[in-house]
């Protein structure tokens, strides 16, 4: 084994990640400033039903981007918090557990704040 090799290659990851988690806020920024202009063109223009259902796929690939990168940012965070303990053998686990519990908190299913589901199944009749 070559020490100074696997700490390199280590090295080298982190600066990955890093890299990456310190994109996240400037990725979010532009996915947002996509879902404006597709919403002001919606507001500002008439639209087809068949460009509505492009416009609708668009979004819906923009809100899914979106909220991968939401979920980063808050792994990010927690990295962030925790990253100090990859240098101690015994606790880089620990910063594996914290990542695992974080990520598993940001799979809980999204929940309407205004709307309830019968408002939006209304939407959807045309009611």
């Amino acid at each position: 084994m070559d020490i100074i090799e696997e700490i390199t290659e280590i090295i080298e990851k982190l600066n990955i990640v890093d890299g990456y988690c310190n994109n996240l806020n400037n990725e979010l920024n532009i996915l947002d400033e996509k879902t404006q202009d597709l919403l002001h063109y919606i507001e500002n223009n008439k639209i087809s039903a068949f460009s509505c259902y492009r416009i609708i796929k668009e979004l819906k690939e923009i809100r899914q981007r979106r909220r991968k990168v939401k979920q980063d940012i808050e792994l990010s965070k927690k990295y962030q918090e925790q990253k100090n303990r990859l240098a101690s053998f015994d606790h880089r686990q620990f910063l594996l557990t914290e990542l695992h519990k974080k990520e598993k908190q940001l799979q809980t299913e999204y929940k309407n704040r205004v709307y309830t589901e019968e408002d939006i199944q209304k939407i959807l009749k045309g009611v």
